[in-house]
């Protein structure tokens, strides 16, 4: 029985250590820093064989015709955009963003990291006011490590439920069309989605953090002085732990589909 053989593709640091994490004496693991699936990628394909893909959370690029060499891969991914479904249709394909533990333990480390990042300015975050914009896992843990630090933390959101969920929890509330109106001194946006439209852009005048993934909250022609977009912060602050994290999905959803 010949060893398992799996590929590691991506630019974030934790995809790097992930690599070194799953390599063992069972296993042949081959790294490639990269955004992109080209030649280069067809041919170790070709060459490996491979059982196992580990892709980044946003979709590489396709540069070739076809991909070559991975018909029987079982692949792990963040997301997948049509191209990428249509070249995966006939694979087993694990997501982990949508593996609950991932994505909980991922949102700890993207809170941690904003603070980290914070820091950096110089300034404190106890005694200063935060809007943070949805109340999803991200939302929610940033929201619940700011206000331990001493922030005053203004929850907005699009939803009525999220809007009685975030005053449940006892934060101040408000309505994403209201944010403008609200005084505050930093503005973090973990909304997925291109809503900051230029009207609600020139109401706001305070810095914006953005967590979401690229390409932000910015509609499209909007632009604006203060803006800070920060993806994929857990692998660049805490990427060993960030692996783990990793790491520990892959070997879970694994697990779990081999016992179905």
């Amino acid at each position: 029985m010949r060893n398992e053989r799996w590929m590691v593709i991506g630019t974030d640091e934790r995809l790097k250590i992930l690599a070194k994490k799953l390599s063992n004496p069972e296993r042949t693991v081959y790294y490639k820093n990269k955004t992109n699936w080209d030649h280069e990628c067809n041919q170790l394909a070709i060459e490996l064989e491979p059982d196992y893909i580990v892709l980044p959370i946003q979709p590489l690029k396709v540069e070739v015709p076809a991909l070559m060499g991975i018909e029987n891969a079982v692949i792990f991914c963040g997301k997948t955009n049509e191209k990428w479904k249509e070249i995966l249709k006939e694979n087993t394909v694990y997501y982990y963003l949508e593996d609950e533990e991932f994505i909980w333990q991922n949102a700890l480390l993207t809170a941690e990291a904003f603070v980290a990042r914070f820091y950096q300015t110089k300034e404190a975050i106890s005694g200063k006011g935060f809007i943070v914009t949805g109340f999803g896992r991200v939302a929610k843990t940033l929201g619940h490590l700011l206000r331990s630090i001493g922030a005053e933390v203004i929850v907005a959101v699009r939803s009525e439920v999220q809007f009685n969920e975030a005053k449940a929890f006892r934060y101040k509330a408000s309505y994403l069309a209201d944010v403008g109106d609200i005084e505050a001194d930093y503005f973090v946006n973990t909304i997925p989605a291109k809503w900051l439209d230029a009207k609600l852009n020139e109401k706001i005048r305070i810095p914006i953090y953005d967590l979401a993934s690229a390409p932000g909250c910015l509609q499209d022609g909007v632009e604006r002085e203060f803006y800070e977009l920060l993806p994929a912060l857990p692998g660049k602050y805490f990427p060993k732990d960030a692996a783990n994290i990793l790491y520990n999905s892959i070997v879970g959803q694994l697990r779990r589909g081999k016992s179905c």
